[in-house]
Order: C-alpha cells, then sequence, then structure tokens
C-alpha cells in the first residue's frame, strides 16, 4: 500500500501515535487489572512454572524443565525474575505474561507498520490489545505469551533482509528464530515458515544469508535440543500426548481438527473454560469478514501475503495436535497467529474503503477496536467470576494450600480425580514454598502409608475438578483402621476438610479365601478382605469389606453390589451394605473402560453384631431393576469366605 501515509521522517503522525499510546496503555490495564485474582486460583500448569521458577533460585537452573510434560526454560526464568522481587503468589507469577502480551501489541504494530502503513498496523495492533483472545492468554502465566512477543518482532527482521546483501541482518532474525525456540513447543513450526518466505521471497532473498540465518539458529537452539535429546522421556513426551497420526481414525480426526480451526474466524472457538467462555469465536463476527477481505488482497501483495503465509503454517500447531477428547479448536497453540490475522483484517478495511477514504477507514477500524474491547471487559468479567472457571482453575486449591501452610502440625491429604503421578502438587508447592506436611493421592486412593501426625486434614471434594475424586471414602476408612477418630469439619467452596485425630485402637484384617463370583457378562467379583476397627471406647467393633472387581468393559446396565454377612448356623442375613460399583474415577458401569477392574469400599453400621461365624456373600445386582445378575456356569454361590466374630479380640 502506499507509503504517504508516514510522514517525511518515516515516523507516524500524531493521528497514529496518541491512538498507539492510548491501546498500550489500556492493553497493560486488561492485563494486569486484578491479575492477583482473576483467573481465580491458580491452575497446575502455572503451578508447574513457579515452582520451577523456585527451585531456579535454588540453583536448579537447566535448559529444559521435565516437568509437566516438558517445558521450554526462557519464560520460567523471566518468571524466576519476577518471583525473586514479588515473592511466590499469583500476581508475580502471570505478570511476565501480562507483560509480553503488552509488549506484543507494540511489535504487531511495528511490523504492520512495516508490511502495511499507519493506519492498518494501529487497527491491527488495537485488537490484539484488546481483544479477549490475546487478553485471556496473557492474564494466564503461560509461555506461549513470550513467543507471541517475540514472533512478530522476528518476522520483522526477517522482511528488512530482503534486498540486503551483508549477513548481519540475516544472522539477527536466526539469532531471534533461535531464542524463539526456548520459548514455546509451537515455535517449532517458526523454521517451516522462514523457508515458505524465502521461497516467496527467493528474488530478493541471497540464498547464503537464508542458510546462515538457519545456521545461526540453529547454533542457538542446539544446547535446547541437547538436552531435550538427553531426556527424551520429558522432551518428547507431549509431542507423542498429541500429535494427531497417533490417533485412532487420524484422517477423519485430521479433517474434523481442520474444519473446527477454520471455525476460529467468527464462528466458534475454543470449547474449555480453562482458555475462552466455552465456543466464544477469538475472531469476532464483525472482524471476520474483513479479515477475509485482507486475506484476498493479501495474495497479489508480497507484504501483506507474508502475513497470509504466517497464518497457513502457524495455524498448524494447533491443527496438528489434540488433547485427549477432540476439542478444538485450541485458543493457546494457535495464539501466534494473533498478530498476522488482526493485521490481515485492518489491511482489509483500508482496502475495503480504499485511499480516498482512508480516515474513514481508521475511523471505523478504531470503533471496532472499541466494540471488540468492550466486548471484552464485559465477556472476561463473566467469564472469571463463572463457578465453571473457579473450578477449572481449582481456585480453592490454593484455600488448602493456605490451610497447609498455617497448620504445620497437621498432615493434610489430598485426593485428585485422575492419574497424577507425584504425592505433591505444583500449585500447592508454589504458594507453601514446598511445604511437606501434605500428600496427593490419586486413584486407586490407598495409603501406602498412614500418617503419624497428631492431626490429619482429608479434603474431601464437594464439586469441581475433582469431585470424583474417592468415590467410595476409601482413604476416611482407611485413616480410621490406621487409629484415627473424627475431630471437626471446615468448609470451603467446592470443598470440606474433614479432621482425624489419633486414638488408642485395636484393628485386624482377613483375606478371604473363597469365590469368586463371575457373571454371564463378565463382571467378576473377587479378593475381598475384612477389616474391624475397635477405637478405645467404642461399644462395638467396625466391620468393612473391601472388595475388589474387574470386567471387560462397559455394561449395559449400572451394576450395584450387595455385600451380606450371612450366620452360618441358619442361614439368616445379619448385615448388608448395598453399593454402585465404581471405577477409580467414579464411572459407573455403563461408563466402564475396556477393561476395567477397581475396587468398592462397603462399611457396616455401627451396630453390635452377634458373636459366631459368617458366610461374607457378594450379590451382583443390575442397579435400575434390582434383579441379580446371572452367574457365570454351573456357580450358584455368592459367598467369598468365611469369618469369625469378633475379629477385633484384644482391647484398645
Amino acid at each position: 500500500m502506499d507509503r504517504s501515509l508516514h510522514t517525511t521522517q518515516g515516523r507516524p503522525a500524531a493521528v497514529i501515535i496518541l491512538p498507539l499510546l492510548a491501546l498500550l496503555l489500556a492493553a497493560f490495564f486488561l492485563r494486569v487489572y486484578r491479575l492477583d485474582v482473576a483467573p481465580p486460583g491458580l491452575h497446575f500448569d502455572e503451578g508447574a512454572n513457579g515452582t520451577d521458577a523456585l527451585r531456579i533460585w535454588q540453583g536448579v537452573t537447566p535448559l529444559f524443565f521435565p516437568d509437566n510434560n516438558g517445558r521450554e526454560p526462557l519464560y520460567i526464568y523471566l518468571v524466576s525474575l519476577f518471583i525473586g522481587v514479588l515473592g511466590n503468589n499469583p500476581l508475580a507469577l502471570r505478570l511476565p505474561a501480562a507483560f509480553a502480551g503488552t509488549l506484543a501489541v507494540a511489535t504487531t504494530f511495528a511490523l504492520g507498520r512495516r508490511l502495511l502503513d499507519d493506519r492498518a498496523a494501529l487497527i491491527g495492533a488495537g485488537f490484539v490489545a484488546v481483544t479477549f483472545w490475546t487478553v485471556a492468554l496473557s492474564r494466564i502465566s503461560y509461555r506461549a505469551n513470550l513467543f507471541l512477543a517475540l514472533f512478530s518482532l522476528w518476522l520483522l527482521l526477517w522482511w528488512r533482509c530482503r534486498g540486503r546483501n551483508d549477513l548481519r541482518p540475516y544472522v539477527l532474525a536466526g539469532l531471534l528464530l533461535g531464542v524463539m525456540q526456548y520459548t514455546y513447543i509451537a515455535a517449532r513450526f517458526a523454521p517451516l515458515l522462514l523457508i515458505v518466505l524465502a521461497v516467496d521471497w527467493r528474488r530478493t532473498l541471497r540464498w547464503r544469508g537464508v542458510v546462515a540465518s538457519l545456521l545461526t539458529a540453529a547454533l542457538v537452539a542446539a544446547p535446547l535440543a541437547v538436552a531435550i535429546y538427553l531426556n527424551p522421556a520429558a522432551g518428547f513426551q507431549r509431542s507423542q500426548q498429541v500429535w494427531l497420526f497417533a490417533r485412532p481414525e487420524p484422517l477423519a480426526l485430521f479433517w474434523f481438527q481442520f474444519v473446527e480451526h477454520l471455525k476460529m474466524f467468527g464462528l466458534t472457538g475454543d470449547p474449555i473454560w480453562l482458555h475462552n467462555i466455552p465456543g466464544r469465536p477469538p475472531v469476532a463476527w464483525f472482524v471476520a469478514p474483513f479479515f477475509v477481505i485482507g486475506a484476498l488482497f493479501s495474495v497479489r501483495s508480497v507484504a501483506p501475503r507474508a502475513l497470509l503465509w504466517t497464518v497457513l503454517v502457524m495455524i498448524w500447531p494447533g491443527i496438528l495436535a489434540v488433547s485427549g477428547t477432540p476439542l478444538p479448536p485450541n485458543h493457546l497453540r494457535v495464539l501466534v497467529i494473533a498478530p498476522a490475522v488482526f493485521l490481515l483484517a485492518g489491511y482489509g478495511i483500508m482496502r475495503f474503503f480504499g485511499e480516498r477514504r482512508a480516515g474513514w477507514a481508521l475511523l471505523l477500524g478504531l470503533l471496532l477496536v472499541t466494540t471488540d474491547g468492550a466486548l471484552t471487559y464485559r465477556d472476561y468479567a463473566r467469564w472469571q467470576a463463572a463457578r465453571e472457571s473457579f473450578e477449572q482453575y481449582d481456585a480453592d486449591m490454593l484455600n488448602i494450600a493456605a490451610a497447609i501452610e498455617a497448620n504445620p502440625e497437621t498432615f493434610y491429604i489430598v485426593p485428585v480425580s485422575w492419574g497424577w503421578p507425584r504425592r505433591n502438587y505444583w500449585s500447592i508447592d508454589f504458594i507453601t514454598d514446598f511445604n511437606t506436611n501434605y500428600a496427593v493421592v490419586e486413584r486407586p486412593f490407598v495409603l501406602s502409608d498412614p500418617p503419624t501426625a497428631p492431626r490429619v486434614g482429608l479434603v474431601r471434594w464437594l464439586a469441581g475438578m475433582h469431585a470424583d475424586a474417592d468415590p467410595q471414602h476409601r482413604l476416611a476408612a482407611q485413616l480410621r483402621l490406621a487409629g484415627y477418630v473424627a475431630d471437626g469439619v471446615e468448609q470451603g467452596r467446592t470443598y470440606q476438610i474433614e479432621y482425624f485425630r489419633p486414638v488408642a485402637a485395636v484393628t485386624e484384617r482377613v483375606e478371604l479365601t473363597g469365590g469368586p463370583v463371575v457373571t454371564q457378562s463378565g463382571v467378576t467379583l473377587d479378593k475381598a478382605t475384612v477389616y474391624c476397627f475397635l477405637p478405645a471406647g467404642a461399644p462395638a467393633e467396625q466391620i468393612a469389606v473391601d472388595l475388589a472387581w474387574q470386567a471387560p468393559g462397559p455394561q449395559p446396565v449400572d451394576v450395584s453390589a450387595s455385600v451380606r454377612l450371612v450366620r452360618v448356623t441358619d442361614g439368616n442375613t445379619v448385615a448388608q451394605v448395598d453399593a454402585w460399583l465404581q471405577n477409580a474415577n467414579g464411572r459407573t458401569a455403563r461408563a466402564w473402560e475396556t477393561p476395567d477392574n477397581g475396587t468398592q469400599f462397603f462399611e457396616f453400621s455401627g451396630d453390635p453384631l452377634p458373636p459366631g461365624v459368617y458366610e461374607v456373600w457378594a450379590i451382583p445386582y443390575e442397579t435400575e431393576s434390582t434383579q441379580a445378575l446371572p452367574l457365570a456356569g454351573d456357580n450358584s454361590a455368592y459367598s467369598l469366605g468365611q469369618i469369625e466374630l469378633p475379629l477385633c479380640t484384644e482391647a484398645p
């Protein structure tokens, strides 16, 4: 486009400078206002960055951080500087992201001014400053924000290599390309973009310069590559987890991912509350048409076409990566395309109006930016106050961390609802500075080492992302069997902490040798263990049965089990407990995995049971109809073995 929009000194006129300063201030405000409490809580991804940043001050300074599926180091080292000044709190953890997001506005303007013109650059930078997509993510301690801030600067440096004979600009661009590899995994696609642009600009670039740029980037990134190579389990873990072509039916999944990412432009957006109001498109419906116009006009002009190439290449980290159940589009993985998308939207507005009405085009662009900003302010307030956001960000985990820090004599047990292969939780470690008076317990919710503290606090989740943790309340039962009795309850928003204190008690356990009980559908009940617990002063022993089950897969109906104590002398049922069979994540039979197994805890009432010999029966049945499931073969027995009561024969 016509560069006459610049002043003769090559600096933007006041009509551009003043709105740019206003946008930078607005961008900074939107990113730091109430940053310590919005988003609520502290997601464990943020906590992982925080704990690694704390360890840097302890002398742990790797080039690649292996925790949390492996992470590039540059952002974490930046976070450590803020924590060193402000302490270990959510504000210190998130401020680097907010500053990076604000810097991205400035680098977007600089890139747009070089490739387009001042007005299109101002509009594009305006959208980056205020749109929900970039604002929401730059309020979260994500390393992708640093990649976003540096990417536009790198693209500007690469553009400046055109028509240059000396190698210095190529080396500088290669230097920044190498540095970006230390920010975020999506930066690995940037060398591909360099090659695509080099082919497009082949008449204006020197191929020895292209080689020099790539070699410089490779040399800068080599230490990181070596660190990843030496720790492949962490270095490639995330890529292997999300790689699309490692999933069943990859071609169908590829098409689904591709289409859903195209819908980002005005139709739909990230469906999870962690990043977005589910379904809210990152590019607003009133911006998307101008992006399309800008993209169409860019095809015939080399400068704006560089932005189009950026979108076409850097969107692939989102398309090719699938986390768990496919939930595209993922706003975080494609965050880096935001400057190019919005600069093309600004370019589309300018081309739609033409040079003669450039002033009106700028006015409309700024009006759309203002509208987008107002919607962002409204929607972010709604998003950060939503129950779903509170739960996604594990907000109550900060309250639990505060309790852990305030009560060092109490040992806390925190169950989580999915595989968590460690006893610590990053958000708690970050807030408490690595306090050790707690342990995280995952499925099958077994205490490998019963605590010996004078008081134990057991977290019981009532809602949120861990609501299905320990569905059978096995942890509380194990505490009782270890000699603890209830000692009060502390209530939170999505949890309660049940406190226990140790008492003198007698416990016994008996492994039953009967069974198994096998149904025609393959549900098998076996490996039963009977426990007794008799605390000092109790009128009678408490009897419980831990029953293991296994199944070939999901069942057509939900399945329950009835565990009964049947007196041998007369065949009468003296005590009975019924419960749904649930797997370790609290899912009932219709939602079991293939295959699946679990343990179910059955606790009888505290009423005294007559002494004698008892058969322990386990009867599987349809939960809704209460009809017993037919047994396999000729086996019609439900007995898992015999016990003699009382089990606890000694005094506490």
